[in-house]
Parts: structure tokens; C-alpha cells; sequence
């Protein structure tokens, strides 16, 4: 290693990877970057934020912060003037990031497609934004002439781009994918050589999409497919990391023997086989209650029968004429979907005043309907507030894994346990983790007779199927993510144990020579470095307080760009 500390830091992103599927196909010789980078570099797991949702771990690796700092927690944040859930962007994070950081101190920047990053910031360098992005933003990069030039530059890229499934269209939805990420590669190899930088920073999401719709595939190799897409459908995980594998070499090769690279995932990923519908089993249990007129009676009693919105859907779903999907808690009026609300029983039923708790969100995060911060709050801050609390974890304690005497979670975690900073407040009260990771628990809004839904194919009836609850995606989130970090003075062959998704900000900035704010729960990834790297870094810490992200305006989010960003959260589970 030189004298001078090397001053240069590539972060590549690619979401929802996972070590259960790098290591043996790195062993294989299928992934050859990856294989690589094991010998050459430190590797690992890196834990995400709990829970592991993707909007709120990229805002931690953005900001080296937990949730209660930076104030995103999930693809939706609660509305403090009723029980409705806005879609979040980057005016909702209240840390400052990376980037943001290196530009004060003089770096230079490029940052590509990183989730939750629109409205973009002002930068010293460029950057575009990443998920969430309006699809018909024209203010998606900064600088704004940045946008066309990389749209003629690249022809046919769009910001965010993505494609929705359909369970008919396995092989057409791969092919869209992997365009969709080529046109990415190509644009971040595009502001690479665009001009000199110091920190580079590139995220690309069609991992993640891949993962969430063909993990079945990849585990039965295509069984009940037609034979057509069935090989297209069985190896489409494998394509895709193969495919990165080859992108990030060239990415890693271009960017110079004298450059630090972290190569990192937000969450991991697995098989998921059964969704849990967190509001289903809070109305059974009488957390929920509903209101008291002759018409939600008469609505209770259909539900009773087996007559839910949720079964409406399915069927217009068979015969491909769904409306659009809201957020929790607002009736999409004048749709399909909105009439068969008004018809019968759904979250417009639900009485708040009585209603003591209630679920929103990825991973079914419970809300406590406490008096003074919900507009029809009841339960009392306090001691009533601990009791009802404790009596959710109790009641939580006694649920079972669908058909069996096991146990369905493991892990309880009050608010302040997990989180914390100055906006707790939007925190929700409890967060639950299964035992059995194949078993989601989601915040759905609509109830359903039974809150269990089963994974788009595990059950082999047809009729069953039209008429039972599914979900049409088969991987979902693990908690561990990937971490490989190379470059001068790191450690080789070494596997790395008790990283987290917020130490990658505080390494990055350590190694630019950009002092730390002491606000950062994450912490400088020093047991990856040999000695000589640690004793010229001289960590420096300073107080970030004041920051605030300095963000381009932001263009009001139309009706039509709402329901596309809707549709795509629903498509992947994120949101019912």
C-alpha cells in the first residue's frame, strides 16, 4: 500500500442478494467476480433494519442511522392528520446522507438509482434517482439537464424503470427485467466515465424483482409450467446473479486498482410459502372493531359467509378487470375495487374510536390507536398503553405456524427497544418477526375469512386457487444482506461477522477522509482493515445536527404516477 490513504470509494448495491445463493454458485465457478472477490477482499453477511423492508434499509445505508433518526421506516409513512399512509420519498428523510456528506467536504459524487433518493439532492457531482420515482418525473437527476442527456445517451432507459407481473408471462417478465437492468448497467457505466468522482455509488434493483417472483421456480425447477418458460422460469435467479456477477467485474475493473469497493445487498432473500394478514387476525381477536349501523352488520354477515373484498379481487383479478390499488385506509372511489369496498366489509367499516390497535405495513408492524396522536385515538398513554402492548405479545405468543403446534414468531420488539432518535413518533408500537422466515406477516388492509394466504402454486387445486387468498410472488426478505469490501490495506480471505447495513456509510466516509458524524449508529468497519490502513485513516468524528438533506423541489405526485408506484409495492408485497 502507498503512503497516502487511497481516497477513492465504489458502493455497488444490488438488492435483496444473498450469501444462501453467492457462496455455493461462487464455489461453482458460476460467479467467478464473486469468487474473486472472497479472495481478495473481506466478506460477509450484513444485517439489515428490522424490518428488513427496502425503504427503510437503503435510508440506512444512507445515512448510517436507524429509523428513529432519519424517520422513514417503511414504502408508506402514517398521516398525522388521520389513519391513511402516503407513499415516502426523500423529503421525509431527516439525516443526512453519504453523499451528501462527501460533497460538503469537497468530494466529488455520483450516485445512481439508490431507492427512496427522489426528490434528488443537490450534489457536487450527479445523481439520479432510484425507486419510487414518479414514472413521468422530469426532475429525476441532478443536475436537471443531467435526465435528457442520459435519456438520449441510453436509448431507451427509464428512471426507475420496471415491469408488472402477471403469472401467464414468466419468460416475457425475465427478459423485461434483465433489458431493464442492461439499460441500468449502462447508464451507471455511462456517469462512471462522465467525469472524475471520489465517490461513486450505483444500485440496481432487478435482483430483488427476480428473486421475489421466481424463487418457487428456481426451487422445483419450473414444475407446473409450461414447458415453454419453464427452463426460462427455473433459471432465471441463476441468470440474473450470473448476469450481475459480470457487470460488477466490469464495473469494479473500470473504476481502478486503487479504488475501495463495498459491494452490498439491503436485505437477503428466500422461499416464502404463506402470507399471514396481520388486520384479519387483529379483527378476529377483537383489536380491531367495527362500527355499529344496520350496513356494516350486514356487511359483517356476508363476511361471515365468505363474501370479503379480498375475494372480490381475486375473481376480478381472474377476469382482468381489477381497478387500482390505494393506500390503507383510503376507498378507491369510483373504481372496481372502491364500489366492491362500499359494498362489502373493509377497512371503511372499522370503528376508531373503539379499534385499540391495528397493522399497516411490510412485515405487519402494529400501530396502538393511542389517544392524542391518532385523530380517533382511545387507549391511554401510559400504563393502559403498556398493557395493551403486553397484551398483544402475549396474544401474538399463542399464534401457530398455519397447520402445525409451533410457535409463529420468535421475536417481539417494542418501539424504544429497536429504535430510536428524534422520530420515534412515527415508529410503529410493536414489531413481530416469524420463527419460519417462509411465513410472511403483512400489514395488509383488506381482511380476508382466514389470515392465512398461501404462496402463488402451493396449492396444486385450481379451484382452490381462484378462491383462495394468494399472493403472486414466491421469495420474500431474509434479514441478512451481502457485504464484499476490497482495495488497498483490507484483510484478504477474511469472512467478516457482525457488519450492519449502517456501518457501510461511516467505512465509506472514513476512507474519503470525511469525518464521521457522532449522531451515526453505525460504526467504521476497522476489523476488516489491516493495521497500516487503521493507523492512517485517523477517523475523525464531527456532529451532523444540523444537516439537512438539500433536495431539488419536488413536482406533485399526479393521480396516474401514484397508482403505477401502487401497483409495483402491491406486485411485490410491500404493500395489500
Amino acid at each position: 500500500m502507498s503512503n497516502d490513504v487511497t481516497r477513492r470509494v465504489m458502493i455497488i448495491g444490488l438488492d435483496g442478494v444473498t450469501l444462501d445463493l453467492i457462496r455455493p454458485w461462487a464455489e461453482q465457478g458460476i460467479l467467478p467476480t464473486f469468487k474473486k472477490l472472497m479472495q481478495d477482499g473481506a466478506w460477509g453477511p450484513l444485517r439489515s433494519v428490522l424490518p428488513p423492508v427496502t425503504a427503510a434499509a437503503w435510508s440506512s445505508f444512507i445515512t448510517g442511522v436507524n429509523q428513529g433518526k432519519h424517520g422513514i421506516f417503511d414504502f408508506t409513512s402514517r398521516q398525522d392528520e388521520g389513519y391513511e399512509f402516503g407513499l415516502v420519498n426523500s423529503t421525509l428523510r431527516q439525516a443526512p446522507s453519504l453523499w451528501q456528506l462527501a460533497s460538503q467536504a469537497g468530494k466529488r459524487v455520483i450516485v445512481y438509482n439508490v431507492p427512496v433518493t427522489y426528490p434528488p439532492e443537490r450534489v457536487n457531482g450527479l445523481m439520479v434517482s432510484g425507486l419510487m420515482t414518479p414514472p413521468s418525473a422530469k426532475d429525476a437527476t441532478y443536475p436537471p439537464e443531467l435526465q435528457q442527456e442520459l435519456t438520449e445517451a441510453i436509448p431507451g432507459l427509464t428512471i426507475a424503470g420496471h415491469t408488472i407481473f402477471q403469472p401467464a408471462r414468466q419468460a416475457e417478465l425475465v427478459r423485461e427485467v434483465l433489458a431493464i437492468h442492461d439499460q441500468n448497467f449502462r447508464a451507471a457505466r455511462y456517469l462512471l466515465h462522465r467525469q472524475p468522482w471520489d465517490l461513486f455509488v450505483a444500485e440496481f434493483q432487478h435482483s430483488d424483482t427476480i428473486s421475489h417472483l421466481m424463487w418457487k421456480h428456481m426451487e422445483d425447477k419450473g414444475e407446473g409450467l409450461p414447458e415453454s418458460v419453464r427452463e426460462v422460469a427455473a433459471n432465471a435467479i441463476r441468470d440474473c446473479y450470473r448476469d450481475l456477477d459480470a457487470k460488477v467485474g466490469e464495473l469494479i475493473q473500470e473504476a481502478g486498482d486503487g479504488t475501495h469497493v463495498m459491494v452490498m445487498s439491503d436485505h437477503g432473500h428466500g422461499r416464502l410459502k404463506y402470507v399471514f394478514s396481520m388486520n384479519t387476525w387483529l379483527l378476529q381477536k377483537g383489536y380491531i372493531l367495527l362500527k355499529r349501523n344496520s350496513r356494516t352488520r350486514f356487511k359483517y354477515l356476508l363476511y361471515r359467509l365468505g363474501f370479503t373484498p379480498a375475494l372480490g379481487f381475486r375473481l376480478l383479478n381472474a377476469l382482468r378487470v381489477a381497478g387500482r390499488m390505494q393506500a390503507f385506509g383510503r376507498p378507491a372511489k369510483g373504481t372496481t375495487k372502491g364500489r366492491l369496498k362500499e359494498l362489502l366489509l373493509s377497512v371503511q367499516d372499522i370503528d376508531w374510536s373503539r379499534t385499540r390497535a391495528y397493522s399497516a405495513g411490510y412485515g405487519s408492524p402494529i400501530f396502538v390507536n393511542l389517544k392524542g396522536r391518532q385523530p380517533e385515538g382511545n387507549v391511554e398513554p401510559g400504563k393502559e398503553y403498556d398493557a395493551v402492548v403486553d397484551k398483544l405479545i402475549a396474544d401474538l405468543k399463542a399464534a401457530k405456524e398455519r397447520g402445525s403446534d409451533s410457535p409463529l414468531f420468535s421475536e417481539f420488539h417494542r418501539r424504544d427497544e429497536i429504535f430510536s432518535g428524534p422520530f420515534i413518533d412515527r415508529a410503529p408500537d410493536l414489531v413481530v418477526l416469524a420463527k419460519n422466515p417462509e411465513f410472511h406477516t403483512a400489514g395488509w388492509k383488506e381482511f380476508d375469512e382466514d389470515p392465512w394466504q398461501s404462496s402463488l402454486g402451493d396449492d396444486k387445486s385450481k379451484l382452490r386457487l381462484m378462491f383462495q387468498m394468494r399472493v403472486p410472488y414466491t421469495g420474500n426478505h431474509r434479514m441478512d444482506g451481502i457485504l464484499f469490501f476490497s482495495g488497498p490495506g483490507i484483510k484478504t480471505k477474511l469472512e467478516l461477522a457482525g457488519a450492519s447495513i449502517m456501518d457501510v456509510a461511516p467505512t465509506a466516509l472514513s476512507l474519503l477522509g470525511v469525518p464521521v458524524p457522532n449522531e451515526m449508529d453505525g460504526r467504521v468497519l476497522e476489523a476488516a482493515m489491516l493495521p497500516e490502513l487503521r493507523d492512517r485513516l485517523n477517523v475523525n468524528f464531527t456532529s451532523g445536527k444540523e444537516l439537512r438533506p438539500d433536495l431539488t423541489p419536488v413536482t406533485d405526485l399526479s393521480a396516474e404516477d401514484e397508482e403505477i408506484l401502487l401497483t409495483r409495492l402491491q406486485n411485490l408485497g410491500y404493500i395489500g
